[in-house]
């Protein structure tokens, strides 16, 4: 059976009964094919980008493996070539040695980012909303800023000994700062639109920083705890040269002791890779939490 319409003109127009049933069942059909369309071109974009990563790092091994053997003016001593280090790297990596030096690194970058997350973001917090301590802190907080946090190494081992401490703390110290000074950014250029509204709508304090302050803030604070996680790597190196007995910059400063470019190399591949992993391991913890944060890798 058909129905029928009558136009402005008088024409009558023959519409097939069903159609109008199956308009929406064709639209779901649309979405969905849309978005797995979507998802494999997502699949397809993140496969390129990986071909391209490794095709890089290919590239560069080639390079650092042809420069010393071909080149003259370059001593394979001082800079030996990637099969040298792997053949280095095997039996130190089979004997437990570069394993227990990761393990231990990796706890104190993972305690002392963790402290200065925590004093970091709420110390950002505070500042940027009370206004009586933003400006009492504020020429101490900026103050020790400043100061380069490599400069801190001797006093931290006063203070806390060569133990893990010393190393843990300045760890903290490095990492603080940018986490403080973004997060306070973010909270502080909240528009005040955002914050009117909220009260427009009876929400209390604690209500508007949950719910309004912290999301608008997030992309500052989300960009601080990453340069956070750089700066803890650095002050683990600086740390860990000033007295430990394990860890990745301890076998690169035994290395060194006996004039092994070898280890000294490893450590240094090493530290890298844990800094590209840990990034892209927070990029993707984001998009996960937080899928409507976009950042760029």
């Amino acid at each position: 059976m058909t129905a029928t319409t009558e136009g402005m003109t008088g024409n009558r127009r023959a519409i097939p009964r069903g159609s109008v049933a199956e308009t929406p069942s064709d639209g779901a059909a649309f979405a969905e094919e849309f978005r797995r369309a979507h998802r494999r071109g997502r699949r397809r974009a993140a496969w390129l980008r990986a071909l391209l990563n490794v095709t890089g790092i290919l590239l560069f091994l080639a390079v650092w493996e042809a420069v010393p053997r071909l080149g003259t003016w370059v001593n394979p001593v001082l800079l030996p070539p990637p099969s040298v280090v792997f053949d280095t790297f095997v039996p130190m990596l089979l004997s437990g040695e570069i394993p227990a030096n990761i393990l231990v690194s990796l706890r104190r970058a993972a305690l002392g980012f963790a402290i200065a997350t925590a004093t970091g973001v709420t110390a950002g917090l505070l500042t940027a909303r009370i206004g009586l301590l933003h400006h009492v802190s504020e020429p101490i907080l900026h103050g020790f800023r400043s100061v380069p946090s490599i400069a801190l190494v001797p006093l931290s081992v006063l203070w806390f000994g060569i133990g893990e401490g010393s190393k843990v703390a300045l760890v903290a110290w490095g990492s603080f700062f940018p986490i403080w000074i973004t997060t306070f950014i973010g909270v502080r250029d909240v528009p005040a639109a955002y914050l009117r509204s909220a009260a427009c709508l009876g929400a209390g304090r604690l209500a508007t920083l949950l719910l309004v302050v912290l999301p608008a803030a997030l992309p500052m604070i989300l960009a601080g705890l990453r340069q956070g996680i750089a700066v803890s790597l650095i002050l683990l190196v600086a740390a860990e040269l000033s007295g430990a007995r394990e860890g990745i910059a301890y076998m690169m400063s035994t290395g060194h002791q006996m004039f092994r470019v070898d280890i000294m190399l490893i450590g240094l591949v090493l530290l890298g890779t844990f800094g590209f992993i840990a990034d892209r391991l927070f990029v993707a913890l984001i998009r996960r939490l937080f899928p409507w944060y976009t950042t760029a890798s």
